[in-house]
């Protein structure tokens, strides 16, 4: 084996470029295969678990899109705020099962900072890693990679700002973190979490207001009889996640369909140019080939010599790109995807021994 890694040695210092070029096209190939298709996966998935959570979000009059996209993704500004008699009416209404408000619209170092009353967390899968959840109107919470990307730790005093913008006007009490969670959701992962109370302090206002109220109703079939009633209410938009999503998909599956066509259009010629390039290197190995011809090695052996580094550069290509398109797309690489991959390298491996 010593041997075979010697022959690996030379071909490191002087095919190195050309190494290079089997590992890059090897992931570009991986990448192009699954990418479009792992997005799409990926944004239905996190559409349908947004869905799954709420049923209606209760908002100040405006687009339900952007309610939606404020409340569940934090990705617009508020439509405004509901009043006090608005979170009692929908608490207390014989059709709801669960309520939560919600307060935003300022932010920390440009993280937005979210208002939430204390059954936020169950309600959305967040646990506790260190110290307690907010109790009082001057705590704070935040996800562990926020933390370590921000260099904050459990006591740290910070600053709110004004809007999403971190360089808007500050308020004039700072906030202390009481706590370190862990969050499932990318969008709980990058805000802070406080109490509404706090909202109220520093704002400095009486009479409590909410960006919205997050809704999860008795029966499925409830969702049907409530737009009636949303309809008489002054000042209030009911927006209903999984009709929005489904409008959504409707619309845009055309263009996801084209895109998911031209991906797989690219993923092929790309399989067969990184063949080719594979078929093109055992034919520039003849030299190598030639060398160990006049060893007394078994053929496997001789094989593993002359074209073995290739395969391992393609095969580490292969699996990076999958391993990529998983951390950006979670959940999106299934079982059969490697199965390709692998299908692919092996006939790599049989193209390179066809042309020995």
């Amino acid at each position: 084996m010593m041997k075979v890694v010697y022959i690996w040695l030379i071909q490191l210092k002087r095919r190195w470029m050309l190494l290079g070029v089997v590992f890059v096209l090897a992931f570009t190939t991986g990448s192009l295969i699954k990418s479009s298709k792992a997005g799409e996966q990926y944004l239905y998935s996190t559409w349908q678990e947004s869905a799954e959570l709420v049923d209606v979000i209760i908002g100040y009059k405006g687009s339900p899109i952007q309610i939606i996209a404020n409340a569940l993704f934090r990705l617009e500004n508020p439509t405004g705020n509901i009043s006090g008699s608005t979170y009692d009416f929908w608490t207390k209404h014989p059709l709801v099962q669960n309520s939560c408000a919600l307060s935003m619209g300022d932010n920390i170092d440009g993280h937005p900072l979210v208002g939430v009353e204390d059954g936020y967390y169950e309600w959305f899968g967040i646990t506790l890693l260190e110290g307690h959840f907010p109790n009082g109107p001057h705590d704070l919470v935040l996800a562990e990679n926020l933390a370590t990307s921000l260099d904050i730790e459990i006591g740290n005093e910070l600053q709110s700002s004004h809007g999403s913008d971190a360089r808007g006007e500050g308020h004039a009490h700072p906030l202390k973190v009481v706590g370190i969670i862990e969050a499932n959701r990318q969008s709980d992962q990058d805000c802070f979490f406080t109490t509404n109370e706090a909202y109220l302090d520093l704002h400095h206002q009486s009479e409590r207001t909410y960006t919205s109220l997050l809704l999860r109703l008795k029966s499925k079939s409830a969702m049907l009889m409530l737009p009636a009633t949303i309809a008489k209410r002054a000042d209030e938009q009911g927006a209903f996640p999984v009709f929005v999503f489904g409008q959504i998909q409707k619309q845009w599956e055309p263009t996801l369909l084209k895109a998911r066509k031209f991906g797989t259009i690219l993923g092929i010629v790309m399989a067969l140019l990184y063949l080719a390039m594979m078929w093109n290197i055992a034919g520039n190995e003849r030299s190598t080939q030639a060398y160990l011809a006049t060893l007394k090695w078994t053929n496997g052996k001789k094989i593993l010599a002359a074209f073995g580094l290739y395969s391992l550069f393609g095969f580490f290509g292969l699996l990076l790109s999958l391993q990529v398109i998983e951390n950006y797309f979670p959940g999106s690489i299934q079982i059969i995807d490697y199965g390709v991959c692998l299908t692919l390298w092996l006939t790599s491996l049989v193209i390179m021994r066809l042309r020995k």
